[in-house]
């Protein structure tokens, strides 16, 4: 496998620095380096552009729509990888193929047989749910079905009357599905004109956040050509340049570079990774492993699934009083909560998918502002409630701190810091209570070990289990998850539960 794929770099112009030995593992194939250690700043590999796999440079580019990015871009891509995997040694980059694994075990195909779906029922309501289901409460899987039957079935059927793609197999869901997965887990988004694309060498790069190289890539290049150097595409150009003139414009930079960004130690596996912000149920869903500790993980809510929660609490809707929750974030300043042991901020622009708990049990404070504007909607007029928050925040701040001078019955602030607390526990409470088929057990730990029958290890920050059966190797990251889940609920509603004794107020 590996001596396929080095053969094929050769003779594609990809260059891999002489330290750096690609070997096969449980993953498939991994980076490890040789006897000579590493410094930053040190280019490993050259992946020349015209060796990726994009829709742009596959065979059936002519055929397949492109998608800038996001999960169309998946699609379209996906679709490009099985043609080019259909084509065989017909494919420019069939050496390269030969890499690729077989299997990649993604959560969101664990439905597919019964062993997944046992796994599945450990995981309702988690967040892993939440990423299965998608924005819109519809399964992923079923986008999958429906673009291979609407849009692979007919652009296949198309390319079977074309000259070169004649004698293509006839391709299944399952096939489509696999070349799904490996987009997933593997795929880069490279530059403005191919976008999303397999890369080879970089994708053998496994993953942590402590990494040791990073994917270098000049991004803005035309849409149109993929030039660097302006070119006929170039709208904005002051001056029109014929073809001579652009001709004499060199290409400055034509590969896309691994480049070390820390001290690699003779003889340990490389890593790459895949993102600096990724949780472990978005490694599961996009990428079929999770990691043994990751503080990245949190707890989410969709907007909706807030409203009705604090809707159900109120008895009455939310927004009865013309309250808008995007004017509300936008004028609230959280400057206040930076000192907060209990919120923090998500650092996120997307306001409406910020309503989190972190890994330390911390409410994010958009999550906050919600459920404390919830208390003083119906009490306050609208005018009145920016303002009223703000101080509300503040107050908070000074309890945590125990600086508050109100020990005299409960005024309009104190009264409701008392009721936006109270409604976090339940909230916490609420979300416990909807977490897989037996979350109220209090032996977890306990059902995680059964599951294991034999040795557990943990090598390369991959959850890996040796000479387990693939049901039970789903059935402990479903498990560690939920335990993972449990504990930041737990956690967080300890906090509010201590802050919400009376002597704190």
């Amino acid at each position: 496998m590996t001596d396929t794929l080095l053969s094929w770099c050769s003779l594609h112009g990809i260059e891999i620095d002489s330290r750096l030995h690609i070997l096969p593992d449980e993953t498939g194939i991994a980076v490890y380096s040789g006897s000579e250690p590493i410094e930053p700043f040190q280019t490993l590999v050259r992946i020349r552009k015209n060796s990726v796999i994009s829709v742009k440079s596959c065979s059936a580019s002519e055929f397949i729509e492109s998608s800038p990015y996001g999960h169309q871009a998946q699609l379209a891509l996906a679709m490009a990888l099985l043609v080019e995997i259909q084509l065989g040694p017909k494919s420019k980059w069939y050496g390269y193929l030969q890499s690729l694994p077989t299997i990649v075990d993604l959560a969101i195909f664990w439905h597919l047989d019964d062993d997944g779906r046992e796994a599945l029922q450990w995981l309702k309501g988690s967040e892993v749910e939440q990423l299965l289901l998608g924005p819109l409460g519809i399964p992923l899987i079923n986008d999958l079905k429906q673009y291979y039957n609407h849009t692979v079935l007919p652009t296949l059927n198309r390319l079977s009357s074309k000259e070169n793609f004649q004698g293509l197999p006839e391709s299944t869901l399952e096939q489509f599905l696999h070349a799904y997965s490996l987009v997933s887990s593997r795929a880069f988004l490279v530059d403005a004109y191919h976008g999303l694309s397999m890369v080879p060498v970089a994708d053998a790069f496994n993953h942590t956040y402590d990494h040791h190289v990073h994917l270098e890539t000049e991004f803005e290049v035309c849409p149109e050509c993929g030039s660097l150097q302006q070119c006929p595409h170039d709208r904005d150009a002051d001056i029109h340049l014929d073809s001579d003139a652009i001709s004499k414009y060199p290409e400055s930079e034509d590969t896309y570079d691994m480049v070390s960004s820390s001290h690699i130690a003779p003889h340990s596996q490389v890593f790459n990774t895949y993102g600096e912000t990724l949780t472990n149920a978005q490694l599961l869903v996009q990428y079929g492993f999770a990691l043994d500790v990751n503080e990245n993980d949190h707890i989410s809510w969709h907007f909706d699934d807030l409203q009705g929660f604090l809707e159900s609490r109120q008895g009455s809707p939310m927004m009865a009083s013309g309250l808008s929750w995007e004017i509300l974030v936008k004028s609230f300043s959280s400057e206040a909560f930076s000192d907060s042991e209990l919120l923090y901020d998500p650092d996120t622009s997307n306001t409406t998918e910020a309503f989190r708990i972190n890994c330390d049990g911390k409410l994010s404070w958009q999550l906050w502002l919600l459920i404390a504007s919830s208390q003083c909607i119906h009490l306050f007029p609208t005018a009145e409630l920016g303002p009223l928050l703000e101080q509300l925040g503040r107050y908070q701040i000074l309890v945590e701190n125990n600086k508050s001078d109100r020990h005299g019955p409960l005024d309009d602030l104190a009264l409701l810091l008392a009721r936006t607390k109270s409604t976090t526990v339940a909230l916490c409470q609420h979300r416990k209570a909807r977490i897989g088929v037996a979350a109220h057990l209090q032996n977890l730990g306990d059902l995680v070990d059964a599951s294991l029958l034999s040795f557990i290890s943990v090598q390369h920050s991959h959850v890996f289990a040796q000479d387990l059966q693939p049901s039970q190797k789903r059935t402990r990251l479903a498990l560690l998850q939920v335990i993972t889940e449990l504990a930041i609920l737990d956690s967080c509603k300890a906090s509010w539960t201590e802050f919400s004794r009376p002597s704190n107020l």
